[in-house]
């Protein structure tokens, strides 16, 4: 009876593992292009934060996130979803970091660490350091995914995508 209760420990702990553990070199992402942007009803602006951070004159968008943690996953998609659109018509720059491997969903390299100056964001906006935080511009943040209960992840995709919008039109209007 021990053997049978500790081999299926090993196999559940072996499943949670596996299941825990972000893809290799590939992000799993949902097309989300047929989603029209929504308003911003979540997101808030960064205390003290003026002006929008840019990589190659573009916004910089970012979620931090852990492997293990049911909120990031829910979201995961989604977000990744649209980043992807976004970025391959070159319109941004965008990280996801997993904070507790160290890694960027949006690169094929896999990292360890997470940049100080990324975690220097992740701490502005959310001094607890608890995940989903996103910082969107380094202006506008939001901790957690208030769609979420609703189970309504195009709400969340619209959402992101009006932040991403008006901080494209600030960017453009500064140019």
């Amino acid at each position: 009876m021990r053997f049978l209760t500790m081999s299926f420990l090993f196999l559940f702990l072996l499943l949670v593992a596996s299941g825990c553990v972000s893809n290799n070199f590939k992000y799993s992402s949902r097309d989300t292009s047929q989603i029209p942007p929504s308003s911003i009803r979540t997101f808030q602006l960064l205390p003290g934060e003026t002006s929008i951070c840019t990589e190659d004159g573009k916004p910089v968008i970012r979620m931090f996130s852990t492997t293990m943690c049911p909120h990031c996953r829910w979201i995961n998609e989604t977000f990744n979803g649209v980043m992807e659109e976004y970025v391959k018509q070159g319109k941004i720059v965008a990280y996801h970091w997993d904070a507790d491997i160290g890694n960027n969903q949006f690169t094929p390299e896999k990292e360890s660490t997470v940049p100080e100056s990324e975690i220097a964001w992740l701490q502005k906006a959310n001094p607890e350091m608890s995940v989903p935080t996103y910082v969107f511009g380094c202006k506008y943040w939001r901790v957690g995914n208030p769609y979420e209960n609703a189970n309504d992840l195009d709400a969340e995709a619209a959402e992101f995508k009006a932040v991403i919008e008006k901080l494209l039109l600030e960017v453009n209007s500064t140019n």
